[in-house]
């Protein structure tokens, strides 16, 4: 035990100064560091990180200027150690080597400096849950370097500890800096990956992608499900917060006016308010009925009229049904929109503008655009279908032709679910509505028509079906 504390003692003392050589201050120094690294090198290439500790220790200790691997497999053999060993002074220890070794690293070797902060923050409250405020300041420090370049799992962390020092300082405008941190870090990154997933799918359906391009699509639907998940937990973690009622105490007027010319707080208060929230009833709701929607939706426009600005403008049109309003700004949020899955959800709104303008061809394009852009989205499909049942009567001669909307509708459900399991409930309640008002098989029967048969719909739906009774 002593003789272990001494070598932590000595660690921490002299690891650090650069003045030594590569390879350690003397020969037998260089000797032994040479022996350690092929040492802990085959123990760590073989999984055996807790035999790889002590030559590793060595070599940090001796020359750990020498190679930047020590400061690469450092970490995985140092928590390996940690793990193992039961006393908590010794634990301890080997924990504060741990935190060390990311700033000895960016003296040794500078560069990556916020991955390499941001792993030192996660690794700090990993094993220093208590020490929440020091874990934030390192957290900081790392956003400051890092910003959107953090991990989904370093981003998770730093939201999760800030989380717990609000909860002593119950400073709610720090936590919402840092959540708005988080979530567009998280977004930039996952449009990022969902641009190349929908590049790639596009392009999978006119050729067949070769194994590099199979390999990346693979690559970037597991990278965007991460930050998925993790912007879906911050959500969830700080949903106590983020009822309307709530954002109304934290974005009312006279905040508004003491941020009035900034864009950043403007961006960020008009994207917390457009988001449909739980209530305290329970209810989902809009928190643009806040009136400070439109102020920041107008101040915003006027300040910078990027697409985010415009989308902002459309939904006010929305809320006020100022269809023609909304569909100005919502075509400009499309045309400036660099994130592919914010600009399919703009072809939804701007299809739901078309709906209530009466404008069904209209609507039905841009249902299917914002389906081409996110391959796995069912909801477009699921709105199509809605639309096209909404038609029946209206295309087609007779009883049958009048009614075969109902099987175009079908389709687009199936399909709709068979690409997003997530729609399934919802798919499935209106496929059995829809079967139940199919043309009925007997009028079919009189009319020449039976199962298996085509039947073209015109109007603006344009498909052909074929018949099926249920």
């Amino acid at each position: 035990m002593k003789r272990i504390l001494f070598v932590l003692g000595a660690v921490l003392m002299t690891v650090g100064v650069k003045g030594q050589g590569k390879w350690g201050s003397s020969t037998a120094d260089s000797v032994s560091c040479y022996e350690g690294y092929n040492i802990f090198g085959s123990y760590y290439q073989s999984k055996n990180y807790l035999d790889a500790f002590e030559p590793w220790l060595n070599v940090y200790q001796t020359c750990p200027g020498a190679k930047k691997a020590t400061f690469i497999y450092g970490p995985k053999i140092v928590e390996t150690k940690i793990k193992s060993t039961t006393d908590a002074v010794e634990k301890q220890g080997y924990i504060e080597i741990l935190v060390k070794l990311y700033d000895d690293r960016l003296i040794y070797f500078p560069g990556k400096e916020g991955y390499v902060l941001s792993e030192k923050a996660s690794k700090y409250i990993k094993y220093n849950s208590d020490s929440v405020e020091q874990a934030a300041q390192y957290f900081d420090a790392a956003y400051t370097v890092a910003g959107n370049d953090m991990s989904a799992s370093q981003l998770n962390a730093y939201f999760l500890t800030n989380i717990k020092w609000f909860n002593v300082t119950k400073d709610v405008d720090e936590l919402f800096i840092v959540y708005n941190r988080a979530i567009e870090a998280l977004e930039y990154n996952s449009m990022r990956y969902s641009n190349d997933i929908s590049v790639l799918s596009a392009k999978a359906d006119t050729v067949e992608l070769s194994a590099k391009e199979l390999k990346t699509l693979a690559k970037s639907e597991k990278n965007m499900s991460n930050y998925d998940k993790v912007q879906s937990n911050i959500e969830k973690a700080l949903s106590p917060l983020l009822t309307c009622e709530k954002l109304a105490i934290i974005y009312n007027e006279a905040k508004f006016n003491e941020h009035i010319d900034d864009t950043e707080w403007l961006k960020r208060a008009g994207k917390m308010l457009q988001k449909e929230r739980t209530g305290e009833d329970g209810e989902l709701t809009s928190c643009t009925d806040n009136p400070v929607f439109l102020l920041v939706a107008e101040r915003l426009y006027e300040l910078e009229p990027s697409a985010g600005a415009a989308r902002s403008m459309a939904i006010l049109g929305v809320r006020k049904s100022d269809w023609s309003m909304a569909k100005k700004y919502y075509t400009e949020a499309i045309d400036q929109e660099e994130d592919l899955r914010k600009t399919s959800d703009d072809y939804m709104g701007l299809a739901y503008v078309n709906n209530k303008m009466g404008d069904l061809p209209s609507a039905k394009r841009n249902c299917l655009k914002a389906g081409q852009l996110r391959k796995n989205w069912g909801n477009p499909y699921l709105y199509l279908a809605t639309l096209y049942a909404s038609a029946a009567g209206e295309c087609g001669a007779n009883a049958v032709e009048k009614n075969a909307v109902y099987w175009a509708a079908i389709n687009k459900l199936t399909y709709a679910r068979s690409i997003d399991p997530s729609i399934a409930d919802k798919a499935n309640q209106l496929i059995s509505a829809y079967s139940k008002v199919v043309p009925d098989k007997g009028v079919a029967f009189q009319l020449g028509f039976k199962e298996g048969d085509s039947i073209n719909i015109g109007c603006w739906i344009n498909e052909t079906v074929s018949i099926k009774f249920y």
